[in-house]
């Protein structure tokens, strides 16, 4: 598919991984709108954890971009060296893929084939997550159509494995088999053939990480696991929570003496502020500095050294098949093609990019020097720890309950740190399963929000799933023509409401259903009153056949006129018609 470099800008001497695709492609006109559409996804993304843009560009017959370059190396090539990871490191990895992952789907973005390939350990101890639109660039051309397979089956989600659409869940599912290969050093499903490994994702449940992977910590184990549930809905909620987890067992095992290594801020020392804004942007300690010289890792991976062919696979992992195999890599770098064909380049300013807050540095709250100051932060400092201890169940659960019960969507959302806090807790408590229910009802509720948006305007109609076009164009009539709304809302549950799909497919014919009940219930109650002012005009034109004709006629036209189209009017307007004949 193409070729990764090492590159120079030869303006300001600044490194770059640069991506040469295939002589050719720029000649297929699908190729370069999906090139287009993923370089605008790119642009999207600017955050310490994902791999930088530095601009694109066309020479001849080639397409190619420049990314950040990023000294060190790719967690797939520790495991092929055989490195085991400490559940340290991994939770570490965790959470700082998590992190760039939250940044993605905050903007839309799902990445759809996380491995340890794509993600890059720097020199720093940094993860960075690479190769954001690789599997839609080089895949089939209809890829939100259902059937579609793209994605390396050692780490692919089980609605990825059925070619159905996938979201932020997805690439989770991903992390959390990326994690466990971390832990175990083996994948999660082992097997003889790309079929038997795709089937297994979807029906087999993975060995528990402890049973493979020495002592790791039941809080770790239970995220992972929880990571690869089959159905999207029994996964962690989303990448903000998972951080919010993995940070909560780092710091209780540290309090409690488990763990004596402090992670370090990105930029520490240097005079930089912590990567995130909730100050809790950590690298890997110095635990996970790999023991060799660090390499030269471009955006993919980092440039071999030693031939493809000499590489060995990960003790125990089935030989990574990949259903779209993006780069192919050279050991070193060529010189710079020269085209006689006119070249273009355009660069992407970092202030182009989407960024994430950054949160100024605060000066430290109290003297050191001053006894009393010192004191009094003991004091707030006993009555905060009392008061911020975590509820309980009970506590959570009617807190919840008492916003749901006001019957606002709005303070339902408001609930939803409750929510989130309540399942990541206490997720064998009975009453989770309402509580998950109440999740739905919010992600329902803001995908709505979304529809509202576009069908006003207000946002740009991209990357929508064929279910979410019909479903937003059988809404633009729902009140000028009811009728016709509700005959296609009912054609969409019929077309893809035949084996109950999860995910957005899933939310969106929800949506269709409680729509097109409320337009059912409005139409009822219509026909109701209508047909009430349509009998009284029948009967009233029925007394003027004799002495007023003109005048019954000019009743009955108008009748079939303004209700000819309305099912529910039938029978008014064929008696309509029938005494019209003799008039």
């Amino acid at each position: 598919m193409g070729t990764v470099y090492h590159g120079v800008n030869t303006e300001t001497g600044e490194p770059a991984a640069v991506k040469l695709l295939a002589t050719g492609l720029a000649h297929d006109e699908a190729f370069r709108d999906r090139f287009a559409a993923e370089i605008e996804t790119l642009k999207k993304l600017s955050h310490p954890n994902i791999v930088r843009l530095f601009g694109f560009g066309r020479q001849g017959e080639l397409l190619y971009y420049a990314m950040e370059l990023v000294e060190g190396s790719s967690l797939e090539e520790e495991l092929r060296q055989g490195r085991r990871f400490h559940w340290r490191e991994v939770s570490q990895v965790g959470i700082q893929t998590a992190r760039a992952l939250r940044h993605a789907h905050d903007r839309g973005v799902i990445h759809r084939d996380l491995k340890p390939g794509n993600l890059l350990l720097a020199s720093d101890g940094t993860v960075k997550l690479s190769d954001f639109g690789i599997a839609r660039l080089f895949g089939n051309t209809k890829l939100t159509a259902p059937g579609n397979v793209v994605g390396t089956v050692e780490y692919m989600a089980p609605e990825q494995a059925e070619g159905r659409p996938v979201g932020p869940k997805a690439d989770l599912y991903s992390l959390g088999a990326v994690m466990y290969v971390l832990l175990t050093g083996q994948p999660v499903f082992q097997a003889e053939s790309l079929a038997d490994a795709l089937h297994k994702h979807r029906t087999e449940r993975p060995e528990p990480v402890s049973r493979n992977g020495g002592d790791v910590p039941e809080a770790l184990e239970s995220a992972v696991m929880q990571l690869l549930e089959k159905s999207p809905e029994g996964r962690v909620t989303n990448a903000t929570l998972l951080v919010r987890r993995l940070e909560a067992m780092e710091h209780a095992l540290s309090i409690s003496g488990q763990t004596t290594v402090r992670p370090t801020f990105a930029g520490e020392g240097q005079g930089c502020a912590p990567a995130e804004s909730d100050g809790l942007a950590t690298t890997l300690a110095t635990a996970m500095q790999p023991e060799r010289p660090p390499g030269a890792a471009g955006d993919a991976m980092a440039l071999p050294e030693e031939p493809q062919a000499q590489r060995q696979p990960a003790v125990g992992a089935l030989a990574e098949t990949r259903v779209t195999d993006a780069f192919q890599q050279l050991p070193a770098a060529e010189p710079a093609r020269r085209a006689d064909a006119a070249a273009e380049f355009v660069e992407v300013d970092e202030e182009e990019l989407d960024p994430f807050g950054h949160e100024e540095d605060r000066p430290a709250l109290v003297s050191l020097h001053t006894w009393v100051l010192a004191a009094l932060l003991v004091t707030v400092g006993a009555g905060a720890w009392y008061l911020l201890q975590p509820p309980t169940a009970d506590a959570l659960y009617e807190r919840i309950v008492a916003r749901a019960e006001t019957g606002s969507t709005d303070a339902l959302v408001g609930a939803q740190d409750d929510i989130d806090a309540f399942l990541m807790r206490f997720p064998g408590d009975p009453r989770a399963a309402t509580l998950r229910e109440y999740l739905r009802e919010i992600e329902l509720h803001r995908l709505q929000r979304r529809f509202d948006l576009r069908m006003r305007g207000l946002t740009e109609a991209k990357n929508l799933l064929p279910v979410e076009q019909a479903y937003i164009e059988a809404l633009y009539t729902v009140r000028t023509y009811p009728e016709r709304t509700a005959a296609r809302l009912e054609a969409l549950l019929t077309l893809y409401g035949q084996e109950e799909p999860s995910g957005p497919t899933g939310l969106c014919l929800e949506l269709a259903r409680r729509r097109l009940q409320e337009v059912r219930q409005q139409l009822a109650e219509d026909a109701r009153q209508h047909l009430a002012l349509l009998e009284e005009r029948l009967q009233a034109a029925a007394g003027k056949h004799s002495d007023r004709p003109g005048e019954a006629r000019r009743i009955y036209e108008a009748i079939i006129e303004l209700y000819d189209e309305k099912p529910w009017a039938a029978e008014a307007v064929e008696e309509a018609r029938k005494r019209l004949e003799p008039l």
